[in-house]
């Protein structure tokens, strides 16, 4: 149940009814099946062991989708309605897959595992859209094989080079066709998304003082579905969910840890711990064009949304065989809510997502062999941010974080 509407617009009294505007109501009924069996297999190549492993999983979902009713105006919680739903949908969807990695031992150091894996994706669509008034009937099916291949070569006893080369798949769904709210516009003409990734690292630890992992990375992403700030022919922006163009994500991450205490004597019973987390992620549009008023723009270098470009999480923990305490600082990069790389619209629902940071600190104490407590305190300086920028319920417009919040616990292992 919500009130939607952009930003800029109050809820306030219509004068007009003389009461608040009716509320617009959504209800979805779920039912999901999923099973899954896999085998695992060891026989010997030469000398060396291999591993064969595989599996097939059935999944089965069936959803009832209604939208856009009208509610009553009323400042409580009710979900009746004055006028039936406007979009009334029975949503069904069959996934089947089979799939099998092995991995090859050829040298006591060396391994390769290929994978494979088959999709067969059937779903249909029933029911009513725009004011009930349109009908929609829609079946597809699709089927698919993903293939993949990893590398592992191990140097001395405490490290390994690897490298994976993978290919991605992702379905349009159901969320992305039917338009919830009057801000939304779906391209009619979606189409799935496509793309692979490659990634190569080193990763280990030196004795017991440093644990380390460090990681380059290449994807590729064909025919990328996001949002584009549109205006139409009333001068009112909407948000256009199409597929953009072509993208391509390359970067860095990297992890270490640094023991502090019993890297140097291992016969401490208590650990100082040096924590750090990074990752630079340079992800671009290759090409890709909307089209704004009567001319085309290029999106050729915007940044792709939602993807900041650094990230960085950094912390010290202290433990001993009772006690273990985190103090934690994370900082995330400036992004964007559309490929138009959007810097301010008044509405709220698209433009820039400013960079933040905030401490969080976490606390367990083992009491009594069975016992335990635990304490959070997350956002510790009430910092003032967002991560998102939404045109849905409670938006649209920012998604304001939470300040600063705590929890204590009080635990039993039996």
């Amino acid at each position: 149940m919500q009130y939607l509407n952009n930003a800029n617009i109050a809820d306030t009294i219509n004068k007009a009814l003389n009461t608040y505007n009716p509320r617009q109501v959504d209800r979805d009924y779920y039912n999901g099946f999923t099973t899954e069996a896999r085998l695992l297999h060891q026989y010997k190549l030469g000398n060396l062991t291999s591993t064969l492993t595989g599996g097939i999983r059935f999944f089965e979902e069936q959803t009832h989708r209604q939208q856009k009713g009208v509610g009553t105006s009323g400042f409580d919680f009710d979900l009746s309605l004055t006028k039936p739903y406007g979009i009334d949908l029975y949503l069904h969807t069959y996934n089947y897959a089979v799939f099998a990695e092995n991995i090859f031992q050829i040298t006591p150091q060396f391994s390769v595992t290929p994978g494979l894996r088959y999709e067969v994706i059937n779903t249909t669509t029933n029911g009513v859209i725009v004011n009930a008034t349109v009908p929609v009937s829609y079946k597809d099916n699709r089927n698919f094989p993903l293939f993949g291949t990893g590398l592992q070569y191990q140097v001395g006893q405490n490290s390994q080079f690897y490298g994976n080369i993978s290919q991605a798949y992702r379905p349009y769904i159901y969320a992305n066709v039917t338009p919830a709210d009057q801000l939304g516009v779906v391209d009619p003409n979606l189409k799935d998304s496509r793309g692979y990734n490659v990634d190569f690292g080193y990763r280990g630890q030196l004795n017991s003082v440093l644990k380390f992992d460090i990681d380059a990375f290449y994807v590729y992403y064909g025919n990328r579905a996001g949002t584009q700030t549109r205006v139409n022919a009333s001068n009112q922006t909407y948000l256009y969910y199409t597929n953009i163009g072509n993208a391509v994500a390359k970067g860095v991450e990297a992890y270490g840890s640094i023991s502090l205490i019993k890297g140097f004597n291992e016969a401490a019973t208590s650990d100082l711990q040096l924590f750090n987390s990074f990752s630079y992620d340079h992800v671009r549009y290759i090409s890709g064009m909307i089209t704004q008023g009567t001319g085309n723009v290029n999106l050729k270098g915007n940044y792709v949304e939602g993807t900041p470009e650094y990230i960085n999480r950094a912390g010290l923990s202290f433990l001993n065989r009772d006690l273990i305490t985190t103090l934690q600082f994370s900082y995330v990069g400036t992004s964007f809510s559309d490929a138009n790389n959007t810097q301010f619209n008044i509405t709220g629902a698209s433009g820039k997502v400013p960079a933040y940071h905030v401490f969080d600190w976490s606390f367990k104490y083992n009491f009594f062999k069975n016992y335990h407590i635990t304490a959070n305190v997350n956002n510790i300086l009430n910092e003032k941010y967002f991560t998102r920028r939404i045109n849905m319920y409670p938006g649209p417009g920012i998604l304001p974080a939470d300040g600063t919040t705590f929890n204590i616990g009080l635990g039993l292992k039996l």
